[in-house]
């Protein structure tokens, strides 16, 4: 049995080996990227960690005003090890129409803040700085392990990464607690 699995993994690299991967840069000059989608468009948005969301055009230019700037309800960042600031960015299924997009971040008190913005109704390049809207919130016992992502699954339904809580192995047990978030 343990020769037909090798053979298997020597035909597999093998095969894997004979793929060309070609690595294109689209654009440059970001500061701590942690999160990139699009919002159905040919636009990328780029998020950063420390609280900043960038539109990189199909041309690679990125515009010189942010998306979104939320830099100040972000925790700022002790160090570039850091696991907090603006995490996770994720547009509605139907954002062409409604302009709702949420974002996952830590807060200034160091706890996670699930928040969903609109678009601004005259620029769709720049969102609307005080539409924010709190759906979730999360303490946070510790400033690690925060997660962060944000997606829509095919139901419809928007997805939340939030990490088991912080610490060196996840000494209040949350992330085997199904009643903790």
């Amino acid at each position: 049995m343990r020769v037909y699995q090798f053979l298997v993994f020597i035909i597999s690299v093998q095969a894997f080996s004979q793929l060309n991967i070609d690595l294109v840069e689209l654009g440059n000059n970001f500061d701590k990227p942690v999160d990139i989608k699009h919002a159905g468009d040919e636009r990328l948005f780029v998020v950063e960690q420390k609280g900043v969301i960038k539109i990189l055009n199909p041309d690679g230019t990125v515009n010189s005003k942010p998306f979104l700037d939320i830099n100040d309800r972000v925790k700022n960042l002790r160090s570039s090890y850091d696991e907090r600031g603006l995490l996770g960015v994720a547009f509605h299924p139907n954002y062409k129409n409604n302009g709702r997009f949420y974002v996952n971040y830590i807060d200034n008190k160091g706890d996670t803040v699930i928040a969903r913005y609109l678009v601004s109704s005259n620029n769709p390049n720049v969102a609307n700085y005080n539409s924010e809207k709190t759906i979730e919130g999360v303490d946070q016992p510790f400033s690690n392990h925060n997660g962060g992502d944000l997606r829509f699954g095919p139901d419809g339904y928007l997805y939340i990464a939030t990490g088991d809580g912080g610490s060196g192995g996840d000494p209040k047990d949350s992330g085997q607690d199904l009643n903790s978030l």
